[in-house]
């Protein structure tokens, strides 16, 4: 249970005690909670890296080697300290020798690495991942001889003074505080319920407690209550209510400071940052122990024969009722080879939450590269979302900017109790975006048609 509280944050890896002791009281001064290790004995390290750390002091000479093997050692503490898949990651290099050169063969004292640059140069060739995550900043570590009688407050100012200018990121941070602010409110919510049955029933608040998460891992899940399921809609319901926390946080207002660079005109933004994030947005990934048929699910049809079967129509037949055009014949060929064909699952989440739901209910679309993005037909029976990053790679469909569009036309029902095989589980659709679909269907579905002259 201990563990689970080890989710470091700030972490100084320093192994002289005479120059860690005095950062970590000027970040205890600080009010900031700190994690120390020493780095120079790899077998003490963490078992797995820390997908948590926000900032790092780390010293350059953690053991008595010097040169292109203390840049080694300290990168290979690094690296066991701080994930590469968390970011971004502030990386101050608190040392006394950052500058100095370090001498190598054939390469000219001018040209020479610094202790600091050989550091960054071997962490990043070591772990390539590490790039675009990693934000580093040099704090000069004073010899001991030149370190003032106050040197430990002198450290405070000069911590806040290198961090400086780091706006995004310290919104990030504010931003993450007030994630943890509004757990507190959670948890903090949950328990006084907890302890108000608690005093009615003549129960232990432990008990309570665990009592509180039942019910409502069951108002979530409804007939889906099992073993395998009841964590994720208990996770559910408590992200609602942090969302709810969040909303409403008096907290809020401490991020209007960063008002006046938010609203400046982005600069440098690759002409495919809004398909990447739109990515992020609007679809998920499928989580591996997930049931089959969670609405938003987006299935590729693997097999023309059984798609025939299943909606009355061929494969080519959709694809061709997508197209804009048939004219080049190039074109539309290529169209029809790289045109993905998939279905989504669209049943009320309320029918499948309480266990109403009898049959999948789904519609069929493609999955369009951007380069055909012209040819996508424009019709009332065809609705499509903006393009987005496609990062769930399958066979013969890598990574890329895509577009998904549906057919309102193509619509049929599945049984629950036998999955296909034809039908591979993709990537998700965000609650929003399937419900946006959802109700496009119903529009098209619903239309009248009458007779007039």
């Amino acid at each position: 249970m201990i563990s689970q509280l080890a989710f470091p944050s700030v972490c100084v890896v320093d192994e002289d005690p005479a120059d860690y002791q005095p950062i970590l009281d000027a970040l205890n001064s600080l009010f900031v909670s700190t994690l120390h290790i020493l780095g120079n004995d790899l077998t003490k390290l963490p078992k797995e890296p820390f997908k948590g750390v926000k900032l790092i002091f780390v010293d350059l000479h953690l053991t008595a080697a010097n040169g292109k093997v203390a840049a080694s050692h300290t990168a290979n503490v690094f690296s066991k300290i701080v994930s590469p898949d968390t970011a971004p990651v502030v990386a101050v290099i608190w040392s006394k020798y950052a500058d100095a050169k370090v001498a190598a063969d054939d390469v000219p004292p001018d040209d020479q690495d610094t202790e600091a640059d050989l550091f960054k140069k071997i962490l990043l060739e070591s772990e390539p991942k590490y790039a675009g995550r990693l934000i580093f900043l040099e704090m000069k570590k004073p010899q001991k001889d030149d370190r003032p009688a106050d040197w430990t407050a002198k450290l405070a100012k000069k911590i806040e003074k290198t961090l400086g200018d780091q706006s995004a990121v310290d919104f990030l941070w504010q931003w993450d505080r007030l994630v943890r602010e509004a757990y507190v409110g959670v948890s903090s919510d949950l328990t006084s319920k907890a302890h108000s049955a608690a005093n009615a029933s003549g129960s232990e608040l432990k008990d309570s407690l665990k009592d509180v998460m039942r019910l409502l891992a069951k108002a979530q899940a409804g007939a889906d209550l099992k073993n395998s399921t009841a964590h994720r809609h208990l996770a559910a319901v408590m992200a609602d209510l942090l969302v709810d926390h969040l909303e409403h946080s008096e907290s809020l207002e401490g991020l209007a400071t960063h008002g006046d660079w938010l609203k400046q005109k982005p600069t440098g933004i690759a002409k495919d940052f809004p398909a990447r994030m739109n990515g992020m947005l609007l679809t998920a990934s499928i989580s591996a122990n997930a049931a089959a048929f969670v609405p938003g699910t987006v299935y590729r049809a693997r097999n023309p024969r059984q798609f025939y079967r299943l909606f009355g129509r061929r494969l080519s037949t959709l694809a061709d009722m997508c197209c804009q055009s048939k004219r080049p014949a190039q074109k539309w060929r290529c169209w029809r080879a790289w045109v993905q064909p998939v279905a989504i699952e669209l049943s009320p989440e309320c029918d499948v939450a309480q266990g109403y739901r009898t049959s999948a209910f789904v519609v069929a679309g493609l999955v369009v590269p951007v380069a055909f993005l012209k040819e996508i037909k424009k019709a009332e029976s065809i609705s499509a979302f903006p393009t987005f990053h496609l990062r769930h790679v399958l066979p013969n469909f890598e990574a890329q900017d895509a577009v998904l569009i549906f057919c309102h036309r193509y619509k049929a029902t599945l049984e629950l109790n036998a999955h296909p095989d034809w039908f591979e589980p993709w990537f998700r659709l965000r609650e929003l975006p399937t419900a946006s679909l959802r109700n496009l269907y119903a529009g098209q579905a619903s239309r009248i048609g009458y007779v007039s002259l």
